[in-house]
């Protein structure tokens, strides 16, 4: 009898070892981070030190608090899990599920997101966000982004790219002329630099630093905080606040993955979304700004202020040109930009 209970007892213990390692025990996943959570990578160009980086930071813990840990981020930064075309290839195969970029890089899907290439297309960064995040607007975007695979949670000011050379100051939109600058893989960014009297040369971000130390461009067009970040400022001290290009970035997830979360997974993963724009928007990116030209000037650049009315003057032809060709598309989503912009 003795031995028919002990046998019976081991059974039973096994049973429950077994049903426990299957999560049988009906227990939902624990909310301090552990490895019942879902990972979310989260694959981006760059760096892992910067106001991005701390961004990127702040975004996981709102998507752990949000999801009470059901949804765990990991960050992927410096193209660790591959440039910008293998992340969302990523995205869309559901290996990859988040990412951020600029709005102009969607259109490699459709090209109406080309218009986000146009030079002075907004005042300022604020105005772009709100703009993007207007009731009409997001509706439009959002629609073609899920037409293509992503899933956007965030609209995020990046702020306006102005002009850093190492060669010498440009007070003038003539004192460009000649300049080799670097510019995003973009035909219309490539031709507003252009227009401009420059050489715009399009590459990868990553190349910048090495590009500059050996000559292969003079400067680069980008916004203070991201200079700093990159410690493009050790190599060019000439910064002209021409402000040509505001280009606000979507942080976007997978939608194949998306949609096989529980509804209150998505709910929670929206949630952190707009609570992180919110925070990114109204106080992370504008202090960020502000320390970004303070460590420029530390470090011995000479902060230029530009009329910008005389370098939009030479980059309107750009403008008349893309519309002249633009689709349906295009020319719609321009429109409706130009008209939102209004309120902002």
């Amino acid at each position: 009898m003795k031995k028919k209970f002990t046998l019976a007892l081991a059974c039973v213990l096994a049973m429950t070892t077994m049903l426990n390692a299957c999560g049988g025990s009906g227990q939902t996943p624990a909310s301090d981070g552990s490895s019942s959570a879902i990972t979310v990578k989260y694959s981006v160009t760059f760096p892992a030190t910067g106001t991005q980086a701390d961004g990127a930071n702040v975004l996981a813990e709102l998507i752990e608090e949000c999801s009470e840990g059901r949804l765990k981020m990991e960050f992927y930064p410096s193209s660790q899990l591959g440039d910008k075309a293998a992340t969302f290839e990523g995205l869309k195969a559901g290996t990859i599920e988040m990412t951020e970029c600029a709005a102009t890089d969607l259109s490699a899907f459709n090209d109406m997101w080309s218009v986000f290439s146009l030079p002075y297309l907004w005042e300022d960064g604020s105005q772009a966000v709100n703009t993007v995040m207007d009731d009409e607007v997001k509706a439009v975007l959002e629609a073609n982004a899920e037409e293509n695979g992503f899933k956007i949670i965030a609209w995020t000011d990046i702020g306006s790219r102005s002009v850093l050379n190492q060669k010498h100051a440009v007070n003038t939109v003539d004192d460009l002329k000649g300049l080799k600058l670097r510019c995003m893989e973009d035909a219309v960014l490539a031709d507003t630099v252009n227009a401009m009297g420059a050489i715009g040369t399009p590459m990868a971000s990553s190349e910048i630093y090495t590009a500059l130390q050996q000559g292969t461009i003079d400067g680069l067009d980008h916004t203070p905080s991201v200079i700093a970040a990159n410690s493009w400022y050790e190599l060019c001290k000439y910064f002209t606040l021409t402000e040509h290009f505001t280009i606000p970035d979507p942080v976007f997830v997978s939608k194949v993955w998306f949609d096989n979360l529980s509804a209150e997974n998505q709910e929670a993963l929206l949630e952190a979304g707009e609570k992180f724009a919110d925070q990114w928007n109204n106080e992370i990116w504008p202090a960020a700004t502000e320390e970004g030209l303070k460590v420029m000037e530390e470090n011995g650049v000479e902060i230029l202020e530009a009329d910008k009315e005389a370098f939009q003057a030479k980059t309107q032809p750009v403008v008349d040109a893309f519309l002249s060709k633009a689709s349906d598309g295009q020319k719609a989503l321009y429109e409706l930009l130009v008209a939102t912009r209004e309120k902002y």
